[in-house]
């Protein structure tokens, strides 16, 4: 199929591509190809409204975009539209309909808790997004995603959502017929879409002609948490880091799953999540494996950026010869407020960014354990009333936080609201008054995650060779 723009037609660049950004605003937009693999966009319309893809808001609550998206989605479809529910819809393969099966969900009134109430649709729209290759960004502060999916019987689909009275009607168009169709019969957040140049090329380049996405950088999360059995972990992280162009590889190290030495050899970055596990419980039989993967990165693999975040910070100090105990306190929960070092601003990644040292920087905590000591060769670069260690680094490769930068603080407020006897309808306020209370507004979230995306994708080797070259 050709391409429908012309040749005049700005091109988006690698860079802003992968360029970190925080957004507001997302765009999702679902599409099926045909036998002939020519692809249709899948828009939706209620009885009151023209054709259009899913928008919205990335609201603040939600702890990462792909909730937000997913709460859109689900609001707009009941759950119509996940994969459980696909067996009924496919063209290719109807099976008889059983419409008490249907796994439909209410709509989401309230900002996503994940591991409060991780229904399958959520589920199924997170774990699409992760997989997708497909994200376009530029400099509109919206993230856009495509996600493929079965060519769908829209007979089908409408018939069970007549049954079940969900005021939806589905349409497949192509960019074609999107670009050609009435004024009235496309929404006008649609159409506002496909009036940035830049989007509209990608859709073509990559969606219409299908073309190749190059891989320019892999990336891997070895997962450490047993009780991982949703892609929470997945959306948290990937809706912050994975951008165009990388391949992202999830393992779950308690399960065995590693990456092998050569896959280790082509690896830019890794990050080491959360978990409950204590780092220095000898019983738990794959951390052997696990701690023989940091050490390997640690010494052998120097190109890659190693990531750990709470016990990955944990497990990381305690592989490379650091100790870690249980604290002499309650569970840790909410905003910490960190005690950085000067020194930390020097470091080349974060003196980029130009951040204002005198502004405070605030992470989410929620940990029981903490590191008493570090590994030789390691420098603490923050610390807290609650906490020693907040933030060290391991020569060039190694950054770990013992707070979240995967959570927000008011998500990591509102996570705990009932110790304050408060009901979910109080949620908002909650969230405002802790954070307000303890920190005078003073959120830098944005700031600890972009710290992060830029010591992930920054390149190791030509850091080292910069660093000969200071005299």
């Amino acid at each position: 199929m050709e391409d429908n723009t012309s040749t005049s037609t700005p091109q988006i660049s690698h860079e802003e591509l992968t360029s970190f950004k925080y957004f507001s605003h997302f765009n999702l937009f679902l599409f099926s190809r045909n036998p002939k693999a020519n692809p249709s966009f899948l828009l939706f319309k209620t009885s009151n409204s023209p054709l259009s893809h899913f928008h919205g808001e990335y609201t603040k609550h939600d702890p990462a975009i792909f909730y937000s998206i997913a709460r859109e989605f689900i609001t707009k479809t009941a759950g119509l539209l996940c994969t459980q529910n696909l067996q009924y819809f496919l063209a290719k393969n109807p099976v008889p309909l059983n419409t008490e099966n249907l796994v439909l969900e209410k709509s989401v009134e309230h900002p996503i808790r994940p591991q409060k109430g991780f229904v399958p649709a959520i589920n199924d729209i997170c774990r699409l997004l992760t997989e997708s290759p497909y994200i376009f960004q530029d400099h509109t502060g919206t993230a856009t995603y495509f996600i493929e999916i079965p060519l769908l019987d829209l007979k089908l689909v409408h018939e069970v959502a007549q049954d079940r009275d969900i005021d939806i009607q589905f349409q497949y168009m192509t960019m074609k017929e999107i670009i050609e169709a009435e004024e009235s019969t496309i929404h006008s957040a649609l159409r506002k879409c496909l009036k940035n140049p830049k989007l509209s090329h990608y859709m073509n380049h990559y969606i219409v002609q299908g073309k190749d996405i190059e891989i320019h950088a892999k990336y891997a999360m070895i997962c450490c948490e047993p009780r991982a059995t949703t892609y929470m972990l997945h959306s948290l992280h990937y809706s912050m880091f994975k951008k165009h162009g990388e391949h992202w590889r999830f393992y779950k190290a308690f399960e065995g799953e590693f990456p092998t030495d050569e896959e280790l050899k082509n690896m830019k970055g890794i990050i080491i999540p959360g978990s409950g596990n204590a780092a220095y419980d000898t019983t738990v039989p794959w951390y052997k494996e696990l701690f023989e993967c940091i050490r390997k990165i640690n010494r052998v693999y120097t190109h890659i950026n190693l990531l750990g975040i709470c016990f990955g910070a944990q497990a990381s100090a305690q592989a490379l010869g650091g100790r870690v105990e249980k604290m002499n306190r309650s569970f840790i929960r909410g905003g910490e407020l960190l005690r950085t070092n000067t020194a930390f601003y020097d470091l080349h990644y974060i003196r980029e960014l130009k951040l204002d040292m005198n502004k405070p920087l605030v992470i989410a905590e929620a940990h029981g354990d903490h590191i008493v000591e570090l590994p030789e060769g390691a420098i603490c670069q923050a610390s807290s009333i609650n906490t020693n260690v907040e933030i060290y680094t391991l020569g060039t490769n190694l950054l770990a936080f013992q707070g979240h930068p995967d959570y927000n603080e008011p998500w990591t407020a509102g996570a705990n609201y009932r110790v304050r006897g408060l009901s979910v309808e109080d949620y908002d306020k909650y969230a405002e008054e802790f954070i307000k209370e303890k920190f005078e507004d003073e959120l830098t979230h944005k700031e600890i995650v972009e710290i992060c995306y830029k010591f992930l994708k920054k390149d190791c080797i030509e850091e080292k060779m910069g660093s000969l070259k200071v005299k």
